[in-house]
């Protein structure tokens, strides 16, 4: 049984995000965990590329009526994508993170908790150091200077504007970290998927249908919390908008607990203080989860290289002495558009 799982883990390690084996076989146990062995057999004839039953079952050598009824379970696990494909329902592979990890909330429990811990820390939190990251920050909208043009991937706003269904689940990552006994404070219920689709998340048992002005409301509380906005690394086809903290994210931790600088991508803008209003107050100093900030001699310094320009101490400055200020255009990375462009230069950066 368990070489099934050594062929599904070396698929999934196929896919640009990546599944990194281990000494201990960790990985396998959750495969194990989340897929039978029927599904997982299934599952290692299949690629990113959407494809027919009638397809995957050839490959599988296996009955279609059958393989068809094997993929709709797992569609119904969060294991694998559905959609309409020419010819017909068609099915594809989906990544471990960002992907069919993030949709079992209604699966984890302490053993799969655990099981998750000990292989982001074996050896998972290394696909956390290759370039493009797999998320990016968002900056806090009413921090971004009105003055200036701003692209639109950069406003969570666009975003929550042109969707037409919204949603919001629990964040799996400070799940995982509470049933392991390491919870943080935050709120669980503020990770936001939004549609294209309308009513897409009306009859969806792991998905709290939203209204776009509850959408928003999400984002000002987060801003509250002290909570990063953070989404896929790509301009356009983001269906979710997550709210992160360093103590359980397990993107941020990438940074907060191994030091990657990039396990996330930085925003366009970056914070300044303007010396003469600062206070010294230190109110700034909790809310950066990348430590970029210091105090001396009363007054607070950010170092440019350690900010991503989330805002987050701009909106708790009591004295407004924190702005932020746009990067010029030599200083910004350019952000892959597409899913496929990002997953192309997500291989190459993995050759590297």
């Amino acid at each position: 049984m368990n070489e099934i799982y050594k062929k599904l883990a070396r698929n999934l390690d196929r896919i640009p995000n990546g599944f990194p084996e281990t000494e201990s076989g960790v990985e396998l146990k959750i495969l194990a965990k989340l897929f039978t062995p029927e599904q997982a057999e299934v599952a290692c004839r299949m690629s990113i590329k959407p494809q027919l039953p009638r397809e995957i079952a050839e490959k599988a050598g296996k009955d279609e009526r059958e393989t068809y009824t094997t993929l709709k379970a797992m569609v119904k696990k969060g294991l694998i994508d559905a959609g309409r494909g020419e010819g017909g329902l068609a099915f594809k592979l989906i990544p471990f993170v960002v992907g069919f990890y993030e949709r079992q909330n209604a699966q984890i429990d302490e053993e799969f908790a655990q099981l998750f811990e000990t292989y982001y820390r074996e050896n998972f939190h290394n696909m956390m150091t290759i370039k493009p990251s797999v998320h990016r920050v968002i900056p806090i909208e009413k921090t971004i200077p009105l003055n200036i043009d701003v692209l639109p991937y950069e406003r969570a706003s666009t975003y929550i504007e042109k969707a037409k269904s919204w949603g919001v689940l629990d964040c799996i990552c400070r799940v995982q970290k509470k049933l392991i006994g390491q919870g943080c404070s935050h709120s669980l219920k503020n990770c936001m998927a939004i549609s294209s689709r309308a009513r897409a998340f009306d009859s969806s048992d792991a998905i709290q249908s939203l209204t776009k002005e509850e959408a928003l409301k999400i984002l000002e509380q987060a801003d509250r919390e002290g909570l990063v906005h953070s989404t896929r690394n790509v301009q356009d086809g983001v269906d979710y908008i997550c709210n992160c903290c360093s103590c359980s994210c397990g993107v941020l931790r990438g940074l907060s607990d191994y030091g990657s600088s990039n396990a996330v991508d930085r925003s366009h803008f970056y914070a300044v203080v303007d010396e003469d209003l600062c206070s010294g107050c230190e109110a700034c100093l909790d809310r950066c989860h990348f430590k970029a900030i210091k105090i001396s001699d009363e007054i607070c310094s950010i170092d440019k290289a350690r900010c991503f320009g989330c805002g987050l101490c701009v909106t708790t400055c009591p004295t407004e002495a924190l702005r932020m200020v746009q990067k010029t255009a030599s200083d910004i990375e350019p952000t892959p558009v597409t899913e496929e462009e990002w997953q192309e230069q997500r291989a190459k950066g993995r050759e590297k």
